[in-house]
């Protein structure tokens, strides 16, 4: 056997191929509604579905998460809302 038969394969992307260009995306922490404050306590309750769709920022996801929180600042409960795209 030849030591060409036992060589590993080169690590790294091919030669020739393209740099493939990502979507830059803006992420806008949850605010408080009453003092928009992004301070928040610990996340509880989190209920996630599975649903697709075309997000609020433009972008498409196929699982939404709702998280329950309170503002650290004043006490507010709210519900955060995220929307997740796994693949």
């Amino acid at each position: 056997m030849t030591t060409a038969a036992l060589s590993k394969p080169k690590a790294g992307r091919p030669k020739g191929s393209k740099t493939e260009q990502l979507p830059i995306v803006d992420f806008v922490l949850p605010q408080c509604s009453k003092c928009k404050s992004s301070e928040r306590t610990g996340y509880n309750n989190v209920k996630t579905r599975a649903s697709s769709g075309i997000a609020p920022d433009g972008y498409p996801y196929n699982f939404v998460s709702r998280k329950r929180t309170s503002c650290r600042n004043c006490g507010q409960r709210r519900i955060d809302v995220y929307y997740e795209n796994v693949i």
